[in-house]
């Protein structure tokens, strides 16, 4: 998924990189609250007002829509019906507990693998090219900054 944006700040060997919201994601807002612009940074070397091309792969963006989305969706029905396959007498409160536990152990395991991940090139977003500013003056336009 290669996505075009501006560089913001400059910080060493990084470069923040300010993207607008996909028109595709509506009014959704999921990912980053109600802005209508996120940050990401990455490695690599550019100058404040330069386009930057930056991508993540398709399938470590379905990895990580796994793990936030489906994952703890399965251990909340998983939860539910294990608490009231086990105490079916107490079955609406059961079904409570149960499924709250079952999303709490699966977010907290992804919690707690998330440094992992953190650390991993695999999860991070890579920085392909920079455009500098002086040869896209159009770039402005299509990106929405």
């Amino acid at each position: 998924m290669e996505r075009i944006g501006e560089v913001t700040a400059v910080r060493g060997e990084c470069v923040e990189i300010t993207f607008c919201r996909p028109t595709d994601c509506g009014k959704c807002h999921a990912c980053q609250g109600a802005r209508d612009r996120m940050q990401v940074t990455v490695k690599g070397t550019a100058e404040v007002g330069d386009f930057a091309v930056v991508d993540m792969p398709s399938a470590t963006v379905m990895k990580a829509s796994l793990l936030a989305y489906v994952l703890p969706l399965g251990g909340l029905l998983a939860g539910v019906a294990a608490g009231t396959l086990l105490f079916p007498a107490q079955e609406a409160v059961a079904g409570i507990v149960g499924g709250a536990l079952g999303l709490a152990v699966t977010l907290g395991a992804v919690a707690l693998t998330e440094k992992k991940r953190r650390n991993d090139p695999q999860w991070r977003p890579q920085l392909l090219r920079v455009i500098p500013k002086a040869e896209c003056p159009a770039a402005t336009a299509s990106t929405g900054l």
